[in-house]
């Protein structure tokens, strides 16, 4: 069967058809709107309105989401090369695992792509001129326009298709304001192609470059199996079926039929060829309608019978009519179609009866034509006219058009990038597993290139906040960047002051199964440098001092901190005095070369002849002595903790943090003395990532909620953010609430943010994320389940995420507790 098809010549963005018609075809960026969030879908549909309105002198446009090829061998292989030459083989084993595992439980990893076609110019035949005359006006010569519209082979020249550059101007301008890019040549001729191809296996890059009409529909198309067509190419075959939409509701508002496509658990393509109507020839059609509603219900009412059918449709008419002449609303028919393809013809029927139950639960009716599967696929073309249709056919105003809710999508993260989990569609509380089962949506995600100008980011801080209640899932995402991390070209510095994570990690790599089956993980975990600051052991006395580590008024302002967490100084003007002297002495002298440090000054106080001021010396001693606080009191003969390492995680033994919500004036001496060391080990963090303009470096802070409770921790927090994008360093802070990564003059500088249920700082999250303080919202958060967060991509997106690490040796090792035999029993039998 010879294949018939409308395109003629392609050249970049616009396409002639063999009828002489002109179309310009678009990307439109899909915008990412959690569902509970209705305040910003409706600005969505407001933004669609204004477009739809004003593209009703095009008179035909296209609208379609179809599910583009994720390449993720090619996405993979430019992650790798930011990989650093000892983990190479290492990160691109698991890379491997992750396309394999994703296409295992996928398929063809898909997202949706929004195209949007636009008739640019009618018929260059049409009109009252003389056939000569537009010839003349549009082509260079008579025999040009007669070679090509009679079908000949003769390629149209750029040129000819510079002579539409004004008209396609103007219309670009109209689409950009919704995020529309042009399509490039090879996009086009690829989108053309991709009707003849569908399910099939196929590479996108060596389809976007063919040429002609021949390449283009090098497929064979079987319609002898009722409901179905069969496409065949040197490839593979699969199965497609075109599911149209036979009615909506009444009043289209929230019919959203793009929107729900995309929850559906399998890829599907969505059509909308829409034409708008003369507004006269529309009004007459009305008013005759209304004519015939009028006559009925006046029989009706002879024989005392009623309709209330009747008395909605009149109030429909009405408000149409008002709409046209007084709102001057464009009036508009169109047909939507879903395309579901299929390996198989089981699956692909499968998938249809699917998308039709589906539909119906939001009162939007499918039908799948026996007889008519071939006239739909010439019908939903690129360049075919909407003409002469009578079934299936929906009429709206531009209003209810935009209800469709085209060019909104669940995409988050980046393009390139490791793999963090899905998209979760859910509001409801659901099980992890389900909601990942369920989505299609994979989330891929770079820790790195935020800093590095991306076009759209909006913003350039290369900053991640992570926070959450605990047993929300924290800590399993910490320690997953954390792995992904160490591939990447950087240092990493990561704080563990709770002592877990050699634990859990020496465990994991313990189990002689793990060793046998996943050797690069075990190699992986032993190249970790784990350094374990004990104040029992007195190589490591000082090895926070700031005197040692720090310079000038860093070193006296991180140092006053430190003294006035573990001893209160309010209303002691004379000892602080003496403090703050004593400081600034002993860093002159650091300054000079001499061996000095942070006790040196407590010695200045007991040696000091005020009775007050040597009793606050002897207090202090007696403090730091046999304590934590040895860590941070030194007389500055202390080694350098080794930072060599590509992954260092740097341990506290003994560190008793107080619990977040305790009353600071109710703490212990030992909560304050960890208070005292946290800041020094947030000021030791902030000098690391200061290390190099050149080389990148990540550090992780994980339980940074105490630096808000300590003295000077909003500005600690703050110094460690300001590192950020000039020392190419990432900051990670990982904390319970979202105020404690907050300050006064500084709202945020998180270029990404991850966060987890906390039912206390819900109202705080939702202000956060940018989503509504609704009723809605906060039961989407509350009903967050373990392994669930909200997330905000680099790009300013928000949505629900479910965490998912698709390797069995890494989740082993991301344990936080193990579970006792009355625990798992209780999860089984629940």
């Amino acid at each position: 069967m010879k294949l018939k098809t409308p395109i003629k010549s392609v050249h970049d963005n616009l396409m002639l058809t063999k009828s002489g018609e002109i179309y310009a075809y678009y990307r439109i960026s899909p915008v990412v709107v959690p569902q509970s969030n209705k305040e910003k879908i409706e600005d969505h549909k407001a933004e669609f309105r204004i477009l739809f309105k004003e593209l009703e002198k095009y008179k035909d446009i296209h609208l379609e989401m179809y599910p583009q090829y994720v390449d993720l061998e090619q996405r993979f292989g430019a992650l790798e090369k930011d990989f650093h030459p000892s983990t190479l083989e290492i990160g691109r084993y698991y890379n491997r695992e992750a396309m394999k595992l994703l296409n295992q439980e996928l398929g063809r990893v898909t997202q949706p792509d929004f195209i949007l076609g636009v008739r640019l110019k009618g018929n260059l035949l049409e009109g009252s001129e003389d056939i000569k005359g537009v010839v003349k006006n549009a082509f260079t010569s008579v025999s040009d326009v007669l070679v090509n519209l009679l079908g000949m082979e003769r390629e149209m020249t750029a040129e000819f298709f510079q002579r539409f550059t004004q008209l396609e101007k103007d219309l670009f301008q109209l689409v950009a304001s919704v995020g529309g890019r042009r399509l490039t040549e090879d996009q086009l001729i690829y989108l053309n192609r991709y009707n003849f191809l569908r399910d099939i296996d196929h590479s996108v890059a060596e389809e976007q470059k063919k040429r002609g009409q021949t390449n283009i529909t090098d497929a064979i198309i079987d319609p002898t199996e009722p409901g179905f067509l069969k496409l065949q190419t040197t490839e593979g075959e699969c199965y497609i079926s075109y599911v149209v939409v036979d009615d909506f509701p009444e009043n289209m508002e929230y019919s959203h039929i793009f929107q729900r496509a995309q929850n559906l658990n399998f890829p599907v393509e969505l059509h909308i060829k829409a034409q708008y109507q003369q507004k006269e020839a529309t009004l007459r059609k009305v008013a005759i309608t209304k004519r015939r509603f009028s006559e009925t219900q006046k029989d009706m009412a002879e024989v005392d019978e009623t309709d209330n059918m009747l008395y909605s449709g009149r109030e429909l008419l009405s408000d149409l009519t008002n709409k046209i002449k007084n709102d001057n609303s464009p009036f508009m028919k169109w047909i939507a179609a879903f395309v579901v393809s299929g390996k198989t013809k089981e699956q692909c029927k499968r998938r249809a009866s699917e998308v039709i139950r589906i539909m119906k639960h939001s009162h939007i009716f499918c039908v799948r034509p026996i007889a008519d599967q071939l006239q739909l696929f010439y019908k939903f073309l690129h360049g075919a006219p909407l003409q002469f249709e009578k079934n299936w056919v929906q009429q709206t105003t531009h209003e209810g058009f935009a209800e469709n809710l085209f060019g909104l999508s669940n995409q988050l993260g980046s393009n390139v990038g490791f793999y963090f989990g899905r998209v979760d569609k859910f509001t409801d509380k659901v099980p992890l597993d389900q909601s990942i089962a369920s989505s299609r949506d994979v989330v891929l995600f770079h820790p790195f290139i935020a800093n590095e100008g991306i076009p759209g980011a909006m913003t350039d801080s290369p900053h991640v906040n992570i926070t959450g209640a605990t047993g929300k899932g924290k800590s399993f995402l910490v320690k997953m960047i954390l792995l992904y991390l160490s591939f990447l070209n950087c240092q990493v510095l990561m704080t563990d002051p709770k002592i877990e994570i050699r634990k859990w990690f020496n465990k994991a790599i313990s189990d002689p199964n793990i060793r046998v089956k996943y050797p690069m993980f075990v190699e992986l975990i032993r190249s970790f440098h784990y350094v374990t600051l004990d104040a029992s052991d007195k190589k490591n006395f000082g090895v926070l001092d700031p005197i040692v580590f720090l310079q000038g008024f860093e070193a006296k302002e991180t140092a006053q901190d430190m003294i006035e967490q573990i001893y209160d100084l309010h209303g002691k003007d004379d000892v602080k005095t003496e403090i703050l002297k004593s400081l600034d002495d002993v860093i002159e002298q650091r300054a000079k070369g001499e061996t000095v440090g942070l006790m040196n000054v407590v010695d200045r106080l007991i040696e000091n002849e005020n009775k007050t001021i040597r009793s606050a010396g002897e207090l202090l001693k007696q403090m730091i002595q046999n304590s934590l606080l040895q860590l941070i009191f030194s007389y500055g003969d202390a080694d350098t903790i080794n930072l060599n390492s590509k992954v260092t995680i740097l341990e506290i033994a003994g560190l008793d943090l107080p619990n977040e919500d305790d009353d600071p004036r109710y703490y212990s001496d030992s909560d304050r003395k960890s208070l005292s060391i946290m800041i020094g080990l947030a000021k030791f963090c902030e000098k690391f990532g200061r290390r190099s303009h050149e080389d990148p470096t990540a550090i992780i802070f994980d339980e940074a909620w105490t630096l808000t409770k300590a003295r000077g921790g909003k500005r600690l927090i703050k110094d460690m953010k300001r590192v950020g994008r000039s020392f190419k360093n990432q900051l990670y802070l990982v904390s319970q609430n979202m105020a404690d990564s907050e300050t006064d003059d500084d709202q945020g500088n998180f270029g990404a943010r991850f966060a987890f249920d906390n039912d206390v700082d819900r109202p705080a999250i939702l202000k956060t994320m940018n989503l509504p303080q609704t009723k809605k919202n906060e039961e989407m958060v509350a009903n967050m389940v373990k392994g669930q967060a909200l997330f905000m991509d680099f790009y300013g997106r928000v949505g629900k995420l479910s965490i998912d690490c698709l390797f069995e040796e890494w989740v082993a090792a991301f344990k936080t507790v193990e579970k006792s035999h009355s625990a798992r029993a209780e999860e089984e039998l629940a």
